[in-house]
């Protein structure tokens, strides 16, 4: 049969699908997303024996934590090791006892449950069938997750919400926004946007077919990006060389939240962590040392010892890019805490949104080089048009703050009205004015010029932010 089976569920419905799943007989796993949510349905011979989330009220864990059947403490420790190795959640608990199959089993049956009924609600979803995916059976939930029964209270469930609702909305309403800007219809209109505000003639047909080819492949290469599953950033070769030596001696906290705030990656990575057992927004973690605080020591411990594992993937600290994306992260971190008590945000708050701000533009110029794109103002203008989307998008699978997200996903067109954390960043960046990376941070609003006209009146702020920076890389010989 044909490697994959792919549709719209508002074209051929989830109830249609898993009953042909169990007719045939078939196996492998079923993704069904919409905008950055996804959610995955794994099948054995047509049983449905796994469904996962990432929306962080449906993830495992969350369910595991919230109905008391593990400890917050002992899932960070499972999470710790499943994030960085990509075991199973499954496995893991069942590899260290922590739950009978049936206990465990009970709990997985019942958050499928709730997720498959709630996608009976989706519209505008894409779904895609592989059959070729290894499937895992470990333990065994399919004796009541038939295909025909789900398909049923399914159908109920949507009846139901219509009595008391009222119409479903529509796919356009439910959608993802940045899911429409990689239509081709969109994309072709984008183009020739990014074309029309370029100064000088019109590149030659020629360039224009070359340009245009590379910019397809530059946003079919990010839209696939955007769509996949939530993961963890390599940390630099050098923090892991830290986080070792930190390990071996003591283990202190202390030296792991010293050693994150020398490294964006390890950064995000804690929070990633610490805010996957979160669900309010109020109450997500924003700084390391808040990460390492909840999260607790032995989960930290454990996590980070993994990641500085010689085994795991590690980014070369020497090589260019990774050099200008640190030194352009530490800059307008130091800058931003030394602006943070001015623009009412704590300094480590602060030092932390200017730490992560390069990760926003940086899996896209990765994606960049990656394709035959000449160099010149189209190939940048698509950098800043797809940033917006890939930021958000980003600190939406990590479960972010909404600070960072603001950060992450700015347009980098800052006035007196954008978000808090956009301004702060924005007013960094102008104090340390030769650490950029990607996009420029603008405004053309005289309100924010006065502002950075009153920066520039202050040296001797210029010049702690300047030391203390010049400080920082010299410490990692950047």
């Amino acid at each position: 049969m044909a490697r994959t089976l792919s549709g719209n569920l508002d074209t051929f419905s989830l109830a249609d699908l898993l009953q042909w799943l169990e007719i045939n007989a078939l196996s492998g796993r079923v993704t069904v997303w919409r905008g950055e949510v996804l959610r995955t349905i794994d099948l054995k011979g047509g049983a449905i024996v796994f469904v996962s989330s990432s929306l962080p009220n449906e993830r495992l864990g969350v369910y595991l934590t919230r109905r008391k059947v593990l400890s917050e403490a002992s899932v960070y420790e499972l999470l710790a090791e499943s994030f960085a190795t990509g075991k199973n959640l499954t496995r893991l608990i069942l590899e260290r006892n922590l739950l009978g199959r049936e206990k465990l089993a009970e709990a997985v049956e019942g958050l499928a449950m709730k997720i498959l009924l709630d996608l009976f609600h989706w519209g505008g979803a894409s779904f895609e069938f592989d059959p070729l995916f290894k499937i895992e059976d470990l333990i065994r939930i399919h004796l009541s997750l038939r295909g025909q029964v789900l398909a049923f209270h399914g159908a109920k469930s949507v009846d139901d919400s219509r009595v008391n609702l009222g119409a479903a909305p529509s796919a356009d309403e439910t959608g993802a926004r940045w899911e429409k800007e990689f239509k081709p219809d969109a994309l072709a209109a984008l183009f020739w946007t990014i074309l029309e505000g370029l100064p000088g003639e019109t590149p030659a047909p020629a360039a224009l077919r070359e340009a245009f080819q590379g910019f397809t492949s530059f946003a079919n290469r990010v839209h696939k990006r955007l769509r996949e599953p939530a993961r963890l950033f390599p940390i630099y070769d050098d923090t892991a060389t830290m986080l070792k030596t930190a390990l071996d001696e003591s283990g202190d906290l202390e030296r792991i939240v010293q050693i994150a705030a020398l490294d964006p990656f390890l950064t995000i990575d804690l929070l990633y962590l610490a805010n996957s057992l979160r669900t309010d927004p109020k109450e997500l973690i924003g700084t390391a040392r808040e990460a390492v605080r909840v999260v607790g020591a032995p989960a930290i411990r454990r996590f980070t010892g993994l990641l500085a594992d010689p085994g795991s993937p590690k980014v070369p600290s020497d090589e260019k890019m990774e050099r200008v994306v640190r030194r352009s992260a530490l800059s307008t971190a130091v800058a931003g805490s030394h602006l943070a008590e001015d623009q009412g945000f704590e300094r480590e708050d602060a030092y932390t949104l200017g730490l992560l701000e390069p990760l926003g533009s940086y899996e896209l110029l990765k994606l960049l080089i990656s394709v035959a794109f000449p160099p010149g103002p189209i190939r940048a203008g698509a950098l800043s048009r797809f940033r917006a989307a890939a930021g958000r998008v980003l600190a939406r699978k990590l479960n972010l703050p909404q600070t960072v997200e603001d950060v992450l996903g700015s347009s980098g067109r800052i006035t007196t009205r954008s978000p808090a954390a956009e301004r702060l960043i924005f007013l960094a960046k102008q104090a340390a004015p030769s650490e950029q990376i990607g996009q420029e941070w603008m405004s053309d609003d005289p309100r924010l010029t006065e502002q950075v006209v009153a920066l520039t009146a202050r040296p001797e702020r210029s010049d702690v932010i300047s030391r203390d920076a010049a400080m920082l890389r010299e410490i990692l010989q950047l």
